[in-house]
C-alpha cells in the first residue's frame, strides 16, 4: 500500500474522531450556542456591534472613501491572535480528555492528530459563527452586494483554519517542553501572570513621550494576514474593493501553512504520547521545616520555635506555588488605580516616596498573610491541634516582616537619599512601610480566619497541576478590598501630612514644614502599629474559636 493511498483513509478516520469528540463535548457541556443562553446572548450582542461597524465600513467605501487598510490589518491581526489563543485552549481541554492508550491501538498517530485538529477547528468555527455572520451581513448591506456574505464567510473559515492549526501546534509544543523541563510551566505561568506589566509600562511610556503609533499600525496593513481582508471583500459586485492578487496570496498562505502545521501536530503528538518525560522536579528545594534557619540563628529563642516553623512553611509554600505573590495583584491594582492618581495630583517628592513605601508594605503583607485557611486547607485539622493561635498568626507576621522590612528599606532608602528627602524623613518612611507590612499581614490573617472551611472549593491554579482550595464568589474580592482599605487607612496621616497643599496651609500658621511631615509620619507609624496589635489579637481569638464543620 503506497503513501498516497493512506491520505483518504487518514482523513476519513480523522473525521470520525472529530465527530466522536464533538459528540462527547456536546454531551458533557451541551451545544456551545443553544446549550448556553447567556453565551448566545453575548455573541448576539457582539455580532450586532460588529455588524454595525461592518455596515459603516461598507457605506463609507460605497461613498467613495478609501479602504482603511492599516486599521483593518491591525484588527485582523488582533483577531487572529485571539483565535490562536482560543484554539490553544480548546486543544488543551480536548487533549486532556483523549485516551491515547485505547485510541492509538486502532489508528496511527497522524490520524488521531488530524481528528484533534478537526475538533479544534470545529469548536473555533462554532465560536465565530454568530459574530462572523453579523460582520458579513453588515458589510453586505453597506456595500449593497449580497455576494460579499459568501466571501466574508470564506475569509473567516480560512483564517480560522490557519489559527486552529497554529494554536494546536503551539499548545502541543508547550506541552512537550513542559514534559522535558520541569520548570517550564513555572516560567510560562510567570509570563502569563506578569506579562501585562511591560505592556502597560510601554503604553504609558509611549503616551508620556507622545510618540505616534501610526508607523506601527502601518506595518499591520502590509503583513500577510491583511490579505484575508481582500479575500473577504473580493465578492463585491462592482469589484472596486478587494485585490485578486492578495486573495490568491491568502489561499497560497493557507495551502502552505496548514499542511506544515498538521505535520508538526502529528510529530508533537507522537512525542507527547509515545515518550515519557525526561526530567522531574526531584527533591530540589525540599528540606525539613524543623531545621534551624538563618532568622532563628540571629534572633535566638526570643520567638517560639513553632512560630519559626509556620513562617518557614509559608516561605516554602510561596517558593513552590506563589499563591500569595499572585494575590499582590490586588494591592498593585488598588494602589495604581486609587492611590497613584491622588498622590500624583497632590505632588511632592516626599509623598511619592511614602506612596512607594506603603505599596511595598501592602504587597508583602498581602503575600504572606492572606487566605490562611485556603493555604492550610488540607492540613487544617493537624494545624489546629499542634500550634496555638499566637504561634500561627505570629508565624504569618514573621514571614511577612522578614521579607517586607528589607524590601522596603532597599526600595526607599536609596530613593530618599537621591531625592533629597532627608535622612530623618527617609528613615521614618522606611519604618512606616515596615509597619504597614506588619499591619496588613495581621489584618489579612484576621479577615482570612473569619472564613468557614465549607466555603472553600478546589479550583485550578497557576504553577501546579494540583488544584488549590479557594473561596468562590465575589466575597473573596470584598475581603481583599477590606484588607487593602485598612492598610491604606493606617498610612492616611502620612499621605495627608506630606501633601504640599496641606503642608503649605499649616506652614502659613507658623508651624515648620519639617515638623508637620515628621509628625504625620510618626502618627502614621503609631496608627499602623495600633491597628496591627488589634488585628493580631482578633486573629488569635478567631484561630482559637475556629471550628471545622
Amino acid at each position: 500500500m503506497t503513501w498516497q493511498t493512506h491520505i483518504p483513509t487518514d482523513i476519513q478516520q480523522g473525521t470520525k474522531i472529530t465527530r466522536a469528540e464533538w459528540t462527547r463535548h456536546r454531551r458533557e457541556f451541551g451545544n456551545p450556542l443553544t446549550g448556553r443562553p447567556l453565551l448566545l446572548v453575548a455573541l448576539l450582542g457582539i455580532a450586532g456591534a460588529l455588524g454595525w461597524l461592518g455596515h459603516s465600513l461598507g457605506r463609507d467605501v460605497t461613498a467613495g472613501q478609501p479602504l482603511p487598510a492599516d486599521p483593518l490589518g491591525l484588527s485582523v491581526s488582533v483577531a487572529f491572535v485571539w483565535m490562536v489563543w482560543r484554539s490553544s485552549k480548546y486543544t488543551h481541554v480536548r487533549f486532556e480528555r483523549l485516551n491515547p492508550d485505547l485510541l492509538l491501538t486502532t489508528v496511527p498517530t497522524r490520524t488521531a492528530a488530524l481528528g484533534l485538529l478537526g475538533f479544534v477547528y470545529a469548536r473555533l468555527l462554532t465560536t465565530l459563527a454568530v459574530p462572523a455572520l453579523g460582520i458579513a451581513v453588515g458589510i453586505a448591506v453597506g456595500l449593497r452586494s449580497p455576494t460579499v456574505v459568501l466571501t466574508v464567510a470564506l475569509a473567516f473559515a480560512c483564517l480560522a483554519a490557519l489559527a486552529a492549526a497554529l494554536g494546536t501546534v503551539s499548545r502541543l509544543a508547550a506541552r512537550l517542553v513542559a514534559l522535558r523541563f520541569a520548570r517550564a510551566r513555572h516560567y510560562r505561568d510567570l509570563l502569563v501572570v506578569f506579562g501585562w506589566i511591560p505592556l502597560v509600562a510601554g503604553a504609558m511610556l509611549l503616551q508620556e513621550l507622545s510618540l505616534s503609533i501610526a508607523p506601527v499600525v502601518g506595518i499591520f496593513g502590509a503583513v500577510p494576514l491583511a490579505w484575508f481582508v481582500d479575500l473577504a471583500l473580493v465578492g463585491a459586485v462592482d469589484g472596486t474593493v478587494g485585490s485578486t492578487r492578495h486573495t490568491l496570496g491568502a489561499f497560497a498562505l493557507l495551502a502552505t501553512a496548514v499542511p506544515v502545521c498538521a505535520a508538526a501536530t502529528t510529530v508533537l503528538a507522537r512525542r507527547v504520547w509515545e515518550r515519557g518525560p525526561a526530567g522531574s522536579t526531584g527533591a530540589r528545594g525540599s528540606h525539613s521545616l524543623l531545621e534551624t534557619g538563618a532568622v532563628e540563628r540571629v534572633v535566638g529563642e526570643r520567638i517560639p520555635r513553632a512560630t519559626y516553623t509556620v513562617a518557614r512553611e509559608r516561605w516554602l509554600m510561596e517558593r513552590r506555588v506563589p499563591r500569595g505573590l499572585l494575590s499582590t495583584g490586588y494591592a498593585l491594582l488598588f494602589m495604581g488605580v486609587v492611590g497613584f492618581p491622588l498622590v500624583a495630583l497632590a505632588g511632592g517628592t516626599t509623598g511619592l516616596l511614602v506612596y512607594f513605601a506603603v505599596t511595598l508594605g501592602l504587597v508583602t503583607g498581602v503575600a504572606f498573610g492572606s487566605d490562611p485557611i485556603g493555604t492550610e486547607y488540607r492540613a487544617l485539622p493537624m494545624l489546629l491541634t499542634s500550634v496555638t493561635g499566637r504561634q500561627f498568626v505570629g508565624g504569618l507576621r514573621l514571614a511577612a516582616t522578614v521579607v517586607g522590612v528589607p524590601l522596603v528599606a532597599l526600595g526607599t532608602v536609596p530613593l530618599g537619599i537621591v531625592g533629597s528627602v532627608g535622612v530623618a524623613r527617609t528613615v521614618l518612611i522606611a519604618l512606616l512601610g515596615s509597619a504597614v507590612c506588619t499591619c496588613t499581614a495581621s489584618v489579612a490573617a484576621a479577615v482570612g480566619l473569619g472564613v468557614e472551611r465549607v466555603e472553600y472549593a478546589p479550583v485550578p491554579f497557576f504553577f501546579t497541576d494540583v488544584p488549590i482550595y479557594g473561596e468562590l464568589g465575589a466575597t473573596a474580592f470584598l475581603r481583599h478590598g477590606l484588607v487593602l482599605a485598612v492598610g491604606a487607612l493606617a498610612s492616611a496621616p502620612a499621605f495627608a501630612g506630606t501633601a504640599p497643599p496641606v503642608v503649605e496651609r499649616v506652614a502659613a500658621l507658623g508651624v515648620p514644614t519639617g515638623v508637620v511631615e515628621i509628625g504625620s509620619l510618626l502618627l502614621a507609624v503609631v496608627l499602623a502599629a495600633a491597628i496591627a496589635r488589634i488585628a493580631f489579637e482578633r486573629a488569635v481569638q478567631r484561630f482559637r474559636e475556629y471550628q471545622i464543620r
